[in-house]
């Protein structure tokens, strides 16, 4: 097992496990992984001992120091919320898209931006489909940006979409996904086997903020237990310390407290250490009592040459995310880290290594925790 990279290393040490995110990454590039109603399906064996499956997943080995240097220059990037140039708050000033995207609607703005000027030729979003299943889908125009606002909440695997294409070879692409996306997207990048990929051809990738995805099946079976004859429109949950999953429906509002569906969260969310998508250009996240505001962090050029552009337009405004929710944040990103931590060392392989993470990335969570590292 020790020299197998292939499906059947990552079958016996992600799927196998309960550990797939659901991110999409292995789904329509490889001919014997598929996607099925929130699952990753294998449709063959594979008996390849090294391959683009294993190499890309986001729950398999990483060096997290190289896709740090690919990315922003540096090894050593802050451990709390990664490497950043700004870290602000904003808002999109177009009222009717704010009216259909989450929150400020500072995703939406800027995926349109970037089409509408052509920045880029494509995006890669996610769409809620039918019965809340989500995908990705690959969109051209500020219509179809807008028909993708909004969460479920649900994963999607939604990299398959990126994967698949149909893609012509000279396409700039953006991305927006939430960590586990982001992550298996930097190892698509930066992998060998992986030379004419469409995801060398994103220039753009916009993260998410994300605490957790839910799995689909047990909580869409919840869903129609709850509400047997409605039909729901959309979904949001409130910041703490409400936290209550608000859910519009055919027949009107109705709240579901969180702890409700927890029980419902992918095993794999229990590992991840990133809560705001740190290999992304720009991060995008709510503020929290600030109905209406995202927090933004700008990492790179691409991502900061983007949030110029919005802000000369008139599309965004922005100001000082304030001292007091720039902690918080924080706060509850070592939180995540640190959970993951120890989640991480219960599932230690027998060699002393780790599967899911650096291990002098392991090493420096612990002495953050320990209060060695600030």
């Amino acid at each position: 097992m020790d020299q197998d990279r292939g499906l059947k290393a990552l079958e016996s040490l992600v799927l196998g496990r309960g550990l797939c995110t659901m991110c999409g990454a292995c789904a329509r590039m490889c001919p014997y992984l598929e996607t099925f109603n929130g699952r990753i399906v294998k449709l063959h064996e594979c008996d390849l001992q090294e391959g683009r499956c294993f190499a890309h997943c986001p729950r398999t080995a990483l060096d997290l120091a190289a896709l740090n240097r690919n990315r922003f220059g540096s090894e050593e990037v802050p451990l709390e919320l990664g490497f950043q140039k700004r870290v602000l708050m904003g808002r999109g000033l177009d009222p009717g898209l704010r009216g259909k995207a989450q929150t400020g609607g500072t995703v939406s703005s800027l995926v349109a931006l970037a089409l509408e000027e052509g920045l880029v030729d494509a995006a890669v979003l996610t769409q809620r489909g039918k019965d809340l299943l989500p995908a990705g889908r690959i969109v051209s125009r500020r219509e179809e940006v807008l028909e993708c606002a909004g969460s479920s909440y649900v994963a999607s695997p939604s990299l398959a979409a990126l994967n698949k294409g149909p893609w012509q070879g000279h396409e700039r692409i953006a991305l927006v996904g939430v960590p586990c996306q982001i992550w298996a997207l930097e190892k698509m990048r930066s992998c060998e086997l992986n030379q004419d990929a469409p995801a060398r051809k994103v220039v753009l990738s916009i993260g998410l903020f994300c605490t957790w995805a839910l799995s689909y099946t047990p909580f869409v079976s919840f869903l129609r237990r709850k509400f047997p004859s409605e039909v729901v429109e959309a979904m949001d949950i409130t910041p703490p310390p409400e936290r209550i999953l608000r859910i519009r429906t055919s027949s009107g509002s109705r709240e579901v407290p969180v702890e409700e569906i927890r029980p419902f969260v992918q095993p794999a969310c229990t590992v991840c250490a990133d809560m705001t998508s740190e290999l992304a250009d720009l991060s995008v996240g709510t503020v929290e009592g600030e109905p209406g505001w995202n927090t933004l962090i700008i990492r790179t050029s691409a991502g900061e040459s983007i949030l110029d552009r919005a802000l000369a337009r008139g599309i965004l405004e922005v100001k000082d995310l304030p001292a007091p929710n720039a902690q918080h944040l924080a706060q509850a990103s070592m939180l995540k880290k640190r959970r993951a931590l120890e989640a991480i060392k219960q599932m230690e392989d027998g060699k002393g290594g780790y599967l899911l993470a650096d291990s002098r990335w392991l090493e420096r969570v612990r002495l953050g925790t320990e209060g060695g590292e600030q």
